[in-house]
């Protein structure tokens, strides 16, 4: 059961990895650099968890 939670936290990290870097795109695109920083800030901490979630399994 422990393994299939990991499992699962990894695919909703890299959904939201996936999701940052859309948004910051988008955001560098529109020139609305404040959002592309505040999502570029929200990817880094989230690739963080993700690369812990891995070293530990």
């Amino acid at each position: 059961m422990e393994r299939e939670k990991i499992l699962e936290m990894l695919k909703w990290l890299n959904d939201q990895i996936e999701y940052a870097n859309e948004s910051i795109h988008e955001a560098h695109t529109t020139r609305n650099y404040g959002r592309e920083s505040q999502y570029e800030g929200v990817r880094d901490a989230f690739m963080r968890c993700l690369n812990k979630l891995k070293q530990g399994s």
